[in-house]
């Protein structure tokens, strides 16, 4: 059996603390050797939090317990992901970084030439792939109870009056381009492939001062054909993130934040007994979802995929061939089809 890998985490913030580092103590794949922010207090109550021995806001992987990593995994702001993973990467360390991979497309061809010069791995947090309800649709694409897809749904209702740190609105586009990764590296998992933008329209911001805007719309070709739609609309009442799929022999719908998957037969002619039917299916594979997400989340196992990252990265470092969907190729790929859609939307005034 292959050694824990001996890793870093870098960042102080709620990703770190709620996804990355539950994730990697729960696989009982590493040995955490400590935390580094550029916050001592932030630094200081990681590690307290996790039974870290060790915290540092000192970015130095040439000394200390820094220096005795295999590896880091990266839940910082966007701004600096490449400016870390390359300092990493120099160090000989394996990189696994938070998404998006980099800012520019241009940093992250430079951290692929980099990390193949250096023999090492670098791989992104494309996690929501690997989670339950993402996997029940790739369960039943396999068991033919989907049929030919038809289209394929990307749609992020945001309520205004979320949380959402300063940081965001210095990204291109905002919140869209720390969240959108999500929904560009689920429409290539889910169509096979990849995508042709063929429209895209920026809605700007309601509010003065921001860089969000009020929504985004977009139009691909997948690589059968059919046709991808994304929809994100910042300024809604209510949060809701879901991916739906629809096919000949049914219409499956990924509930992003809930992790829920629902699968809806084809309700033929749409008579009231197949509107019962299609009622009390949806509901009921809902509300079981709920339950059953429910107590995962009160157990601590509600990972949102992230166990299967931290996973796949430790058996890439090992030499299997496992970061499909999450390789640096991949990370590079999201990176480009966000700017092609900042670059060639058309931009409507609030």
């Amino acid at each position: 059996m292959n050694p824990r890998v001996k890793i870093a985490s870098i960042g102080g913030g709620w990703v770190a603390n709620n996804r990355h580092l539950n994730a990697l103590q729960k696989s009982g794949l590493y040995h955490i050797l400590g935390v580094v922010s550029d916050k001592a207090d932030r630094a200081r109550q990681t590690a307290v939090r996790h039974g870290i021995a060790n915290h540092t806001t000192d970015l130095d992987f040439s000394k200390g317990w820094l220096a005795d990593t295999d590896a880091v995994m990266i839940g910082t702001i966007p701004h600096v992901h490449h400016t870390i993973a390359d300092a990493a990467l120099r160090a000989g360390k394996h990189v696994l970084t938070e998404k998006p991979m980099t800012v520019d497309p241009k940093d992250a061809r430079q951290l692929i030439a980099l990390a193949e010069d250096q023999q090492r791995v670098l791989a992104v947090v494309h996690n929501f792939q690997f989670g339950r309800a993402a996997r029940s649709f790739l369960d039943d694409v396999e068991r033919e109870r989907i049929g030919s897809i038809k289209a394929v749904y990307g749609v992020q209702l945001c309520n205004h009056k979320r949380n959402i740190p300063d940081w965001c609105d210095r990204l291109p586009l905002g919140l869209f381009y720390d969240e959108a990764p999500h929904f560009y590296y689920m429409f290539r998992c889910l169509t096979g492939g990849e995508i042709d933008l063929v429209s895209s329209t920026v809605w700007q911001a309601a509010m003065e001062g921001r860089n969000t805007p009020r929504a985004v719309n977009a139009e691909y070709r997948a690589p059968d054909g059919f046709p991808v739609f994304l929809h994100i609309n910042f300024d809604a009442s209510i949060t809701e993130w879901h991916v739906t799929v629809v096919g000949e022999k049914a219409t499956a719908d990924i509930d992003v934040w809930r992790d829920i998957y629902v699968r809806l037969p084809n309700d033929g002619v749409h008579s009231a007994k197949d509107i019962l039917w299609t009622s009390l299916t949806g509901a009921g594979q809902h509300f079981r979802g709920v339950l059953t997400g429910g107590f995962r989340y009160l157990r601590k196992k509600h990972h949102y995929g992230n166990d299967e990252v931290v996973r796949r990265f430790y058996r890439a470092m090992q030499g299997e061939d496992c970061l499909q969907g999450m390789n640096a190729h991949e990370g590079l790929r999201v990176v480009e089809l966000m700017h092609e859609l900042i670059d060639e939307a058309r931009y409507v005034g609030s």
